[in-house]
């Protein structure tokens, strides 16, 4: 009888393998059923922790491993843009920069003619004594302070024109610094749990995806 469990035994831990196996070269990935088979079984499946490509294979079949020892090395690439290139686009900020200048301009020449029409009239009212002299100076004043805003916005809506043109010439000018800048990084696949290595699943210079088995432990036989 006990031979018989044995045997069965051994024939599970096979099919698990077996369907693990063809799962990681057809798929790349790992059903929920199978690896609960397997890990009732013993057998542990060492899994990539994020997409890239295989740099090295730090083990072989038959070798022991124990817990946190490294299986795989995985590089991970991405585009890291530099820190020009991260700032607020040129040609974006020129334009809101006009759109403020533009505004400010209506609202001065807005506040031209509204001093200017108080001037005109409190004149005749100053002149035929039905208001005083203060109040039309005190209006005068307003009137001079409303031009030179006026004057300070146009000067400021044409220094915003001129950058929303430096900033399209940029734009067509090629700039190698805002180009993407390739950013590597090396992350290991480690053994989760001691054992020895009775499958490797991937090579150097292979693509893997997150999650995608690369080595199968046979658990508690270091």
């Amino acid at each position: 009888m006990a031979d018989v469990l044995k045997t069965s035994k051994a024939r599970r831990a096979l099919r698990a393998l077996a369907l693990t196996a063809i799962l990681v070269s057809a798929f790349g990935c790992q059903s929920k059923a199978v690896k609960d088979e397997a890990e009732s079984l013993g057998i542990v499946v060492v899994n990539a922790p994020a997409a890239g490509e295989v740099r090295r294979v730090l083990v072989r079949e038959g070798v022991s491993v124990g817990v946190g020892d490294p299986v795989v090395e995985i590089v991970v690439r991405s585009e890291a843009r530099s820190e020009s290139a991260r700032t607020e686009d040129p040609l974006a900020r020129a334009g809101r920069n006009i759109g403020a200048a533009q505004g400010e301009v209506e609202a001065a020449r807005a506040e031209v003619v509204r001093t200017e029409v108080e001037v005109g009239r409190l004149t005749p009212l100053v002149a035929s004594g039905d208001a005083p002299q203060g109040q039309l100076d005190g209006a005068r004043a307003d009137y001079e302070r409303a031009q030179q805003r006026f004057r300070q916005a146009q000067s400021a809506a044409q220094s915003a024109q001129s950058g929303l043109v430096a900033a399209r010439q940029q734009q067509q000018t090629p700039n190698s610094s805002s180009a993407p800048a390739p950013s590597e990084q090396i992350v290991t696949a480690r053994a989760t749990s001691a054992g020895t290595v009775s499958a490797v699943s991937v090579r150097a210079g292979q693509n893997v995806t997150a999650g995608q088995p690369l080595a199968t432990l046979r658990a508690g036989t270091r």
